[in-house]
């Protein structure tokens, strides 16, 4: 299954505490083991490719950062050469996806994402390409701007090496002579929950200094302490009937319809994002024919090495 429809491996939590902002940050890896592909990766999260021409949400700014030479000018050489060179039995790469606020401009949105991208890899000079889409409706409305961002462990640490080397096994004695190291952080539940606390600090930070009154909390309300149920989404058709006074019987089946119904379009979008990123995966190994064996290799069963443990598995 591809890492971006994967279920979080840290689920939960992420509340507005006021305001229409809402909280949502999750982490997936992505490993051989699961079917992942990181060139393909890529070109979904930019829009690249064969995603270059579909009805998805449209890409709105992508920019890569800490990329060793040879990748600077052309960030997909990267994840093509992760693909190619990483270990069978190693993560390609970790992912986030996490919501922006509704309604600041593309300026502010573009820099409190690029905000959360740096305060994750800068430190230990990873290297990353953020994406963000737009998340408008049929209408042209925003509703659900998010971002994307792909994160590399290995360690930029200025040595100049060639793609193939680069992702060879690190020797620390001695670096100039192996490896990029690769970074052992985004481990454990701990750090998922302190990344999750980040990301909501600051958030509130930005919309503080824009004069915004919404603020969000990473936790779940029963966390937070709050004896409140987490708000229902009913649809656009149930929210009429609100407006118009109807029942609160009427507005509930309604609401049931509506969210059955997007559940249903929801799922039918995964799949078919499945079937085309499976496709574009067929298409990368038969490119690369060195590809297969790594991909076979992994079996998808994992060898119990830290190199593909993930946080909360």
């Amino acid at each position: 299954m591809n890492e971006l429809y994967e279920k979080s491996l840290w689920p939960g939590g992420g509340r507005a505490t006021s305001g229409g902002s809402s909280y949502h940050l999750s982490f997936r890896s992505g490993s051989r083991g699961s079917g992942s592909c990181a060139h393909a990766s890529y070109e979904y999260i930019t829009r690249e490719g064969e995603y270059a021409e579909d009805d998805r949400d449209p890409l709105i700014h992508t920019e890569s950062d800490h990329m060793p030479s040879w990748a600077e000018d052309d960030a997909s050489e990267y994840w093509d050469a992760a693909d190619l060179y990483e270990r069978a039995n190693a993560r390609l790469y970790v992912s986030a996806d996490f919501a922006l606020p509704r309604d600041l401009t593309l300026e502010d949105q573009v820099a409190l994402a690029h905000e959360f991208a740096q305060q994750l890899t800068t430190d230990e000079s990873l290297p990353y390409t953020l994406a963000i889409h737009s998340g408008r409706d049929a209408n042209g409305q925003e509703h659900n701007p998010h971002a994307h961002l792909m994160i590399s462990e290995r360690k930029n640490d200025g040595i100049e090496r060639s793609p193939e080397e680069w992702f060879s096994r690190a020797n620390l004695s001695d670096p100039r002579k192996a490896g990029a190291e690769k970074s052992r952080t985004f481990h454990g539940r701990e750090w998922v929950e302190s990344a999750r606390e980040r990301w909501a600090d600051l958030t509130n930070k930005t919309m503080a200094r824009l004069g915004r009154e919404e603020r969000v909390d990473h936790r779940s309300y029963e966390r937070q302490g709050v004896a409140q149920q987490a708000g229902e989404h009913y649809g656009p058709k149930a929210a009429h009937m609100v407006a118009r006074g109807q029942g609160h019987d009427r507005l509930e089946a309604t609401a049931t319809i509506v969210d059955e119904r997007q559940q249903l379009r929801s799922v039918d979008h995964e799949i078919a994002a499945l079937e085309s990123a499976r496709a574009a995966l067929v298409r990368h190994i038969e490119d690369h024919p060195e590809l297969a064996k790594g991909y076979a290799g992994s079996g998808g069963s994992g060898s119990g090495r830290d190199d593909d443990s993930y946080p909360g598995r």
